[in-house]
């Protein structure tokens, strides 16, 4: 057999498939998400009067938690055997659960302080449960339905597309929406009505997925849930440059968006250019997601070669921004949107990534590991938040950085934003780069077209 894509007579990717499989995790429940990314902080600490010290423990707390039952969940959805499927099931409860917490999230009750604090980290570490709850057979699903290369990466342009509107209208629309709810129902706050309405939404789309789907290429097993098959998917060593692959681009790309607003307010002494550098972002990403990524697609044909072209271009245009972003503000936004173009569709890309190595440890063990390796990756994303989170602080710490000195922070600071800003995204870049040189997926590429082929042909 030829080493080409895998082609099947009839789309298994139907257009109902399609619109619920993107709408579910990325629709709704993605802006439910985005809400509280953004929002969440200024509400604990300015409407539930917690004290900062509080909240930084309860989220130090839910994170460790939330990156710890990854691979739990993944496990337990690997061995979940139903005449539903495998991956199927979850999806009726987690919206369910995802409605209820999220809303909770939003109230402040009138409880003392500590209790108030004990409140809000049990319904915090509730919301993020369900979002593991929904997010590991989310990814697991689309390689147990769809065995063409070219319809997944669709369905996934297609998802990623809504992924950027979502996080578009919750960065920039969440203040109106919550007036308009405040203004309508006539209360104090509007975001527990606008939960439970996305809340609401996110069931008929994950519900709809449940409907439209059916898992076809899975390998049936008996097992109960066990531990041992997260050590058994970590014990295949050819799978680590992946892993190291999936860490390293998830703690590169947080520290280059997470020390954006410090670069332009300290490094280049402009603080006036905030808004129109995130307008930017949020132009070029959009453009990026939508009309560059299929082209790169079809130009390069699989998900690695596409990641390569992103590394090296983006690996260049840091560099010339790590020298000479500082000279030309002009020269920094056109620099800036061209890495936005090449870097926003590496999300999408480690999705491509995550599914190639579902269909490497099928072939390669001949058992379904589709939800513990989502975890693992889940796993690394969440490492590598927390990294960020608390590496800038660090580095800034370190580096003498001196709060709210704008055009008085020392050399060292500015070295360290500028550094941990372009400088280790192109370091981790290199590495990237050396390990996809053994991502298994490609070495053996052929073998498993020819596994992927015998399986549509059994159908």
């Amino acid at each position: 057999m030829s080493n080409k894509p895998l082609q099947t007579t009839k789309k298994e990717a139907t257009p109902a498939f399609t619109f619920f499989y993107a709408t579910s995790a990325y629709g709704p429940a993605a802006i439910m998400a985005a809400v509280a990314a953004t929002f969440i902080s200024p509400f604990m600490t300015d409407t539930m009067l917690l004290p900062a010290a509080s909240c930084s423990v309860i989220m130090f707390i839910s994170s460790l938690w939330d990156a710890v039952n990854d691979p739990m969940m993944g496990v337990i959805a690997d061995r979940t055997n139903t005449k539903w499927g495998r991956y199927r099931p979850w999806l009726i409860p987690a919206p369910v659960l995802l409605t209820i917490f999220s809303t909770l999230m939003w109230v402040n009750p009138n409880l003392p302080t500590m209790a108030k604090a004990v409140f809000f980290l049990i319904v915090y570490m509730g919301f993020g449960m369900t979002r593991t709850m929904y997010t590991m057979p989310h990814v697991a699903l689309l390689p147990a339905c769809v065995k063409s290369d070219s319809e997944r990466n669709h369905v996934i342009h297609f998802g990623a597309i809504l992924n950027t509107a979502a996080f578009s209208i919750a960065s920039s629309f969440t203040p109106q929406m919550k007036a308009f709810f405040e203004n309508v129902f006539r209360i104090d706050n509007g975001y527990v009505p606008m939960m439970l309405v996305f809340g609401l939404m996110s069931c008929v789309t994950f519900w709809g997925l449940f409907r439209t789907s059916e898992e076809k290429y899975v390998v049936q097993s008996e097992e109960k849930a066990n531990a041992k098959d997260i050590f058994r998917v970590l014990g295949e060593k050819e799978l680590w440059p992946l892993l190291i692959v999936w860490l390293t681009f998830f703690i590169g790309y947080g520290l280059n968006f997470g020390t954006a607003v410090y670069y332009l307010m300290y490094y280049l002494e402009n603080p006036g250019l905030i808004t129109p550098f995130f307008l930017m972002l949020t132009v070029t990403g959009f453009i990026a997601i939508t009309f560059l990524f299929p082209l790169m697609l079809k130009i390069f044909r699989t998900g690695q070669r596409v990641y390569i072209f992103t590394l090296i271009v983006s690996g260049i245009l840091y560099l010339l921004l790590f020298f000479f972003g500082k000279y030309n503000v002009m020269l920094m936004l056109v620099l800036s949107g061209l890495v936005n173009l090449v870097t926003t569709p590496q999300l999408a890309l480690m999705s491509i990534l995550t599914i190639d190595a579902i269909d490497f440890m099928q072939w390669k063990t001949r058992r379904s590991s589709n939800g513990v390796i989502a975890s693992i990756k889940g796993f690394a994303e969440k490492c590598g938040t927390t990294v960020v989170n608390t590496g800038i602080l660090a580095i800034l710490a370190v580096s003498g950085y001196i709060p709210n000195a704008i055009g008085q922070e020392p050399a060292s600071a500015l070295f360290a934003i500028n550094a941990t800003r372009f400088g280790i995204p192109v370091i981790f870049a290199v590495i990237q780069l050396i390990c996809l040189k053994k991502n298994p997926a490609e070495v053996h590429r052929k073998e498993i077209e020819e596994m992927k082929a015998q399986e549509a042909a059994g159908e």
